[in-house]
């Protein structure tokens, strides 16, 4: 079935889209989209897309105004939510460009499965953490990788994780990490670290102590130097000599073990000097003082007890 502009007016199109979001039938419809129609649906429907892409508007706009867009297999997307899923771009193009489009559209899709789609568009955690309602989306998604790969058996690792993977490990275990992305922002203005990297291991921090995990950055980001030990200023004296010597670049893992290598000195009330704040690929990874360990990884789940039982 077609819905096309040149056999409806466009109250007729909208009215036709609303009755088909309301009951969505078993197969796609055709539809017209004009530039108030795709307006209406971007100001009415477009609740936690992901994150708009410019110059695939641009792209998708000036195609649009040639008269060079058909009708391909592409599809928008309308979930059983009634929100718009997928498409928020070629809307953003009819309207900036002036332009209809004709294009497949689908209904009724169930939103649990959003991160299935457009596979090949690469979709990434950051977008799927978007579009599931997640503040700060992009770092989040970087924190949860971090945060499974530093509590998992290979510290190591720089394996990639797909994004619904990470999505369902933020949902059922990490959380709590959202808390960790502005302590962890700090850091990244004054001291030049990423945010995920940093917001992970502030979370891991403050399952062992929450007030020394807030101090000890606080103290980095400020620059505090507590004399010539002093692990945090040494830790951070290290990592840029480090940068420095490999025209700015360092290898993930020494970072993380020598943030680690500077909270285990700091936790425990102790100094290092600068000559002992090393760390190399060849040594077992540190453990971080203050969680729980089971088979040379951190326990997640007994941390998270031990922590309630000192609550109590």
């Amino acid at each position: 079935m077609q819905i096309l502009d040149d056999k409806h007016s466009e109250p007729d199109i909208l009215a036709a889209l609303q009755k088909y979001i309301a009951n969505p039938p078993e197969n796609s419809r055709v539809f017209e989209f004009t530039p108030g129609i795709s307006s209406w649906v971007l100001e009415n429907l477009n609740v936690g897309n992901r994150t708009k892409k410019p110059q695939k508007i641009k792209e998708y706009a000036d195609d649009m105004a040639a008269e060079s867009w058909g009708l391909t297999g592409a599809t928008i997307v309308f979930g059983s939510d009634g929100l718009l899923k997928d498409g928020q771009n070629r809307l953003m193009a009819s309207v900036q460009s002036g332009k209809n489009f004709v294009t497949h559209t689908v209904f009724g899709v169930d939103p649990s499965l959003f991160a299935k789609m457009d596979i090949g568009k690469i979709r990434n955690p950051g977008d799927v953490f978007h579009i599931s309602g997640i503040k700060n989306a992009n770092d989040v998604s970087a924190a949860v990788r971090w945060l499974d790969i530093l509590t998992s058996d290979n510290p190591l690792s720089r394996q990639t994780r797909s994004a619904d993977y990470l999505l369902k490990k933020y949902q059922e275990v990490f959380e709590g990490v959202s808390e960790s992305i502005n302590p962890a922002r700090m850091i990244r203005r004054n001291c030049a670290h990423p945010v995920g990297n940093v917001a992970a291991l502030h979370y891991l921090f403050s399952l062992a102590n929450a007030d020394k995990a807030d101090e000890f950055l606080n103290r980095w980001a400020t620059g505090i130097r507590d004399g010539q030990k002093d692990p945090i200023s040494n830790m951070q004296s290290q990592i840029m000599a480090i940068k420095t010597a490999n025209q700015g670049r360092i290898h993930e893992a020494v970072r993380n073990a020598l943030i680690i290598k500077a909270w285990n000195t700091f936790f425990a009330g102790s100094k290092i000097a600068l000559s002992r704040m090393q760390w190399n690929l060849g040594e077992p990874f540190p453990q971080i003082t203050g969680l729980e360990y089971k088979d040379g990884k951190i326990d997640i789940v007994a941390t998270k007890a031990a922590l309630e039982l000192v609550s109590l």
